[in-house]
């Protein structure tokens, strides 16, 4: 078993590493976006718990998303971290321990049963609050800027978590059943083609 985590491990280093050379080279993240919010990071900060109110707020008043927190942690904790998430990524702490810990955020979703799509609404939303108070705070053409670099942000998050969800979602399962890699992508190729016809002739219309 801890050879198989081991072995885990080092994959989940190879698709981080990946997923960073897909950011810069893709949207041309870089180190310059996360210099333009540290060098505004007083009034990006001083913004923290308006963003981070709402932003739990909108999840609280969904009952879908609402229930999470009846089986989860507190949500007082959970907006403590989201809170400290926040102002590290305005606070130019961008680094390799940040992308780790967004990866492992990834399994942490998995584990409470929070779906992918629920995250990437959210992230809309606080992406949309950001804007709206740079455009109060800022002349129109620097709120601009300022966004730009915090969605580029954001977005590479995002992906990081993402994959880190699918990435420890196929792992585990592979774990789990004791399956070879090379076996299972020849049977999901095989489903996935089943599944293919079935949507494009009973489930798109055109």
């Amino acid at each position: 078993m801890q050879a198989s985590i081991e072995n885990i491990l080092k994959k989940a280093e190879k698709k981080l590493t990946e997923i960073i050379e897909d950011a810069k080279n893709l949207v041309q993240f870089s180190e310059k976006d996360i210099q333009v919010l540290e060098q505004r990071k007083e009034i990006l900060q001083s913004w923290a718990d308006e963003l981070v109110d709402d932003f739990y707020n909108t999840l609280l008043n969904y009952p879908k998303t609402k229930r999470i927190f009846e089986k989860s942690v507190p949500v007082e904790v959970v907006k403590e971290k989201f809170k400290n998430w926040y102002l590290e990524l305005v606070g130019g702490k961008v680094d390799e321990k940040f992308y780790r810990r967004q990866f492992f955020v990834g399994l942490v979703h998995i584990y409470w049963g929070i779906e992918n799509d629920v995250m990437i609404f959210m992230a809309n939303h606080l992406k949309r609050a950001f804007l709206n108070k740079a455009l109060e705070v800022f002349e129109p053409e620097e709120a601009v800027y300022v966004f730009q670099a915090f969605s580029k942000v954001v977005d590479f998050v995002i992906a990081i978590t993402v994959e880190g969800y699918l990435f420890t979602l196929y792992q585990g399962l592979l774990d789990v059943a004791g399956l070879r890699p090379a076996l299972v992508e020849r049977m999901m190729k095989m489903k996935l083609e089943e599944m293919y016809k079935a949507f494009k002739e009973n489930f798109i219309y055109f």
